[in-house]
């Protein structure tokens, strides 16, 4: 047999490339030897046909540990997406994007896509060591035992948590997310990775909002009443941590509070009493029209939500208050008026120069706030003098007559009495502090008079509610004058005594007169 020196060194070149390409194979193919520390830091995935076929030891582990999706493709894409932007281009097929190499984020971190073929190698290694070696082995412990407590807690929260990116995509939710999802999802809907977000209108961070809360609603399938959340932004990095607290009965409180108030608005509007409801900062909240029509001042003033001194000030320039001396004196009444009101105990009687007069009143408010009414009382004010002028001319008119004469009310006080009644009896019941009832009345008759039981008899009968009739009797005073006493009923149970002084002295045998 011939041996050809050609044919065996093509064969053994064939031997070596195959060789060769088995070697290359073997270094790329992920290994279950025990790890060391540059396979802990060295993640590879093998991606064909958009499903992960195999991992290195440190790569499974890190799947098997992102908690969420199903499939391992969205594991992996979650995994990539906390730290990369590029995340749709490393996983997609290999026909579709070649070869790539991004850095992470935070630049601790690079992957590296390589292709052959229809399989796509991904291999994320880190730039820069941070992490405690694996011989620390309290470290580590300590770092699983806080991450377990952390998982254990955001799995409780009542409310929605979440992160994003920069460019928006969720990158981790709690399970009150994830149940949200699912409650505002359609039955059988994929709920695959990347989950949906609930709050697409969220604004980010910035200074227009200075990190406020937003209040959002959502409305899911088969929910009968939209839910209401407050939204909080907090920057965690380049990415943002997300806060969504149901705020469904601050909603309702909130309504329900606008609702009453619009209810005692239109109540309000009706009233002729002008109302002015300031807050705790003094600021104008509340007023119905009739402060308006009292005030005469514009819309848009009360609608500006003007101070209490800012007000006052209106009011003064609008001549709808009493001028003061001297504008000292007027910001300290301004501080009175507020502090006096907030006690319950302000109530003024303002006369205007126009010759309107208007009664101000002061009563303290829930939280801090403060309530003036302003009633016009002009009527009952005109009302008053000409009821007290028409009193005074009647009394002048009763002065007048030379007998003397006493009216009692109903309850036994006596109510008036003229000149001459004051002159006969030595008495003037308007010294008094208090009124004078039938028993003081009659006292003072009898020291001044010789014993009678006539003031006796003219006591039973004032108090005699119906069934009267006028009766007279004569009486004798101490200086010896004698005196006609006629007493009348009137409307209402009041009773009327006249008093007549006669020149004729008082014979024994004299009795009582009936006139009725």
């Amino acid at each position: 047999m011939v041996f050809d020196w050609d044919v065996s060194l093509m064969f053994g070149a064939g031997l070596g490339v195959s060789a060769l390409l088995a070697a290359l194979i073997y270094a790329r193919r992920p290994t279950a030897t025990a790890p060391g520390p540059e396979g802990r830091n060295r993640l590879v995935f093998l991606l064909r046909d958009n499903q992960v076929v195999d991992t290195n030891f440190h790569a499974r582990r890190a799947l098997d540990g992102t908690a969420g999706p199903t499939s391992g493709l969205e594991r992996l894409r979650l995994l990539l997406t906390r730290e990369f932007d590029a995340t749709d281009r490393l996983i997609a097929p290999a026909g579709a994007v070649g070869d790539l190499l991004e850095v992470a984020r935070d630049g601790q971190s690079q992957i590296a896509r390589e292709t052959a073929g229809d399989i796509v190698q991904l291999t994320l290694t880190l730039i820069t060591e941070t992490h405690p070696d694996r011989s620390d082995a309290h470290s580590v412990r300590a770092m699983e035992n806080e991450l377990a407590l952390l998982r254990a807690n955001t799995a409780a929260a009542p409310f929605l948590l979440w992160r994003q990116n920069p460019t928006g995509e969720i990158t981790w939710v709690n399970r009150a997310y994830l149940s949200a999802v699912e409650a505002r999802s359609e039955d059988g809907a994929d709920l695959s990775w990347p989950l949906p977000r609930l709050f697409p209108s969220l604004q980010p961070l910035s200074e227009a909002n200075g990190g406020e809360a937003q209040r959002i609603a959502i409305h899911g399938q088969g929910m009968t009443e939209d839910a209401w959340y407050d939204c909080h932004v907090t920057p965690v990095g380049q990415d943002v941590l997300c806060t969504a607290i149901p705020a469904n009965e601050a909603v309702r409180a909130e309504n329900r509070r606008r609702e009453f108030t619009q209810t005692l608005t239109k109540t309000f509007a009706e009233l002729a009493i002008g109302l002015a409801i300031f807050d705790r900062s003094r600021h104008l909240v509340l007023f119905n029209p009739a402060l308006l029509d009292l005030t005469s001042l514009p819309t848009d003033f009360l609608t500006s939500r003007p101070s209490l001194a800012s007000f006052l000030d209106r009011l003064r320039e609008n001549r709808v208050m009493p001028e003061p001396r001297d504008y000292r004196s007027w910001r300290s009444a301004i501080a009175d008026l507020e502090s006096a009101a907030a006690d319950g105990t302000f109530s003024e009687t303002w006369p205007l120069p126009d010759g309107q007069t208007y009664h101000v009143t002061g009563r303290p408010h829930p939280d801090g706030a403060v309530a003036f009414l302003f009633e016009d009382i002009s009527a009952e004010m005109s009302l008053t003098r000409r009821f007290r002028a028409e009193l005074e001319q009647f009394q002048t008119v009763l002065d007048a007559v030379s007998d003397s004469v006493a009216l009692f009310s109903p309850a036994g006080q006596l109510v008036l009495a003229n000149a001459a009644y004051r002159e006969l009896w030595q008495t003037d019941p308007d010294a008094t502090l208090g009124p004078i009832d039938l028993t003081e009345a009659t006292r003072q008759w009898h020291l001044l008079s010789a014993p009678t039981p006539v003031w006796g008899d003219f006591r039973d009968f004032a108090r005699t509610p119906q069934d009267r009739e006028e009766w007279s009797a004569p009486v004798q005073l101490l200086d010896g004058r004698a005196v006609e006493c006629r007493f009348l009923p009137q409307k209402a149970g009041a009773t009327m005594a006249i008093f007549q002084i006669s020149r004729a002295e008082l014979h024994p045998g004299i009795g009582y007169r009936q006139t009725g």
